[in-house]
């Protein structure tokens, strides 16, 4: 079942979106910088207004999506948001011009991820019944797979051809998500209601709140150790920069598997109890790095790194699905925006920590961030048993999913 047409159809779809994503982001602050000659203060603006718009209009769609509107359309729409941004980016070198795409075009592209997540949890309840969590799994592993793959062969086609032919091939993969998404799943589409369902505000749904707060802080270590790491090896202990990408290279050969794995473990173990082992595998990560001095010993936390990220990101939103599965759309909106946030949050903060403290403080906070994750995901499971969750059974709850 799991390599049938439209299981694979849902990599595919997976795969290229984020591989279009992966040739855009990692460039866009240097297409900035080098190319429209922002200044960092107008790079910063632009990215936060990108982001926030992005958070805003998909969490918009999302609730819509739960009322009735056309999931794979809304995936249609987004991509052609998309494809009109990388235009944007490839003709013009024009601030106001590009900020002006980024913010009207661009966050339609948001709502994709948690769309065709939400579809894939669909099909997966629907046909694969308890392998659905594996195909969840399988479906973040191909994402993940995707960034692997894109980043440096996006940094490899800009060095050779310059940013115009980058920023368009990133269009012409949405092109071809485009393609996937008319000819493979049209029937795996939700079919629109005559009138929304009164479903509950999901921050009054208990335990959603404070489950998001906890990816909230999870993925800002997360993103502050990304961003922090390269300038951290090379500047404070003086290391080539090559190591960066061997030391990247290890963590997503470890995620994979791990996310992989984590799928087949969550129905016997329970998600939530596999969480709680990743957030303390990252603050062991994170206590590693306070003391690692040698090349060896940052390779060998990578696993730690891979166990911490691997679980997180692959569980993290099935746990929010369970916990809203009347509003499957909308649950997987919010832990995407809990990750854009996160992004946010984690850029704002690297700078200031670096400039007054050192990139070694860093690894200080994202430490006690995962300290104050582990609060507040005891403080979603304490809620969870107290009072049953929208649409969970009694058998999941005793599972450990929530």
């Amino acid at each position: 079942m799991f390599f049938s047409k439209q299981s694979i159809t849902y990599l595919l779809t997976c795969f290229f979106i984020g591989l279009s994503t992966a040739f855009i982001y990692p460039l866009l602050s240097l297409y900035l910088i080098e190319e429209v000659h922002a200044t960092p203060i107008s790079m910063g603006i632009l990215i936060t207004c990108m982001v926030l718009s992005g958070v805003l209009v998909s969490q918009y769609i999302a609730k819509k999506s739960d009322q009735g509107l056309s999931r794979k359309y809304i995936i249609l729409a987004g991509q052609v948001g998309f494809i009109i941004t990388t235009i944007f980016l490839a003709m013009s070198q024009h601030y106001y011009t590009l900020l002006f795409a980024v913010v009207f075009f661009m966050p339609f592209s948001a709502a994709c991820l948690p769309q065709i997540f939400s579809m894939g949890r669909h099909f997966a309840d629907k046909q694969l019944a308890d392998k659905a969590t594996v195909f969840m799994t399988m479906m973040r592993a191909t994402m993940s797979m995707s960034w692997v793959i894109g980043p440096p062969v996006a940094f490899l086609i800009n060095d050779a051809f310059g940013f115009k032919q980058t920023f368009l091939l990133a269009g012409f993969f949405a092109v071809v998500v485009l393609i996937i998404v008319c000819v493979g799943i049209s029937n795996v589409q939700i079919e629109k209601v005559k009138s929304a369902p009164k479903n509950v505000n999901w921050s009054k749904i208990s335990g959603v709140l404070f489950f998001l707060i906890c990816i909230f802080f999870i993925f800002t270590a997360n993103n502050m150790y990304i961003t922090s790491i390269s300038l951290y090896i090379t500047q404070a202990l003086d290391f080539d920069s090559k190591w960066v990408g061997y030391l990247m290279g290890t963590a997503a050969f470890v995620e994979i598997p791990i996310m992989l794995g984590a799928g087949y473990l969550a129905p016997r173990f329970g998600a939530t109890r596999l969480i709680n082992i990743a957030i303390i595998s990252g603050l062991l990560f994170f206590a590693g790095l306070l003391v690692a001095e040698q090349l060896w010993q940052f390779i060998l936390l990578q696993l730690f790194n891979g166990v911490f990220i691997g679980i997180n990101a692959s569980l993290g939103m099935l746990v929010v699905q369970d916990m809203m599965k009347k509003q499957i759309g909308l649950a997987s909106t919010l832990f995407n925006n809990s990750l854009l946030l996160s992004v946010l949050l984690s850029s704002l903060l690297v700078g200031g920590i670096a400039q007054y403290f050192s990139y070694y403080a860093v690894f200080v906070v994202s430490a006690l961030f995962c300290l104050i994750a582990l609060f507040f995901m005891r403080l979603a499971e304490r809620q969870c048993l107290s009072v049953k969750p929208e649409g969970l059974t009694p058998e999941g709850l005793k599972a450990g999913t929530m």
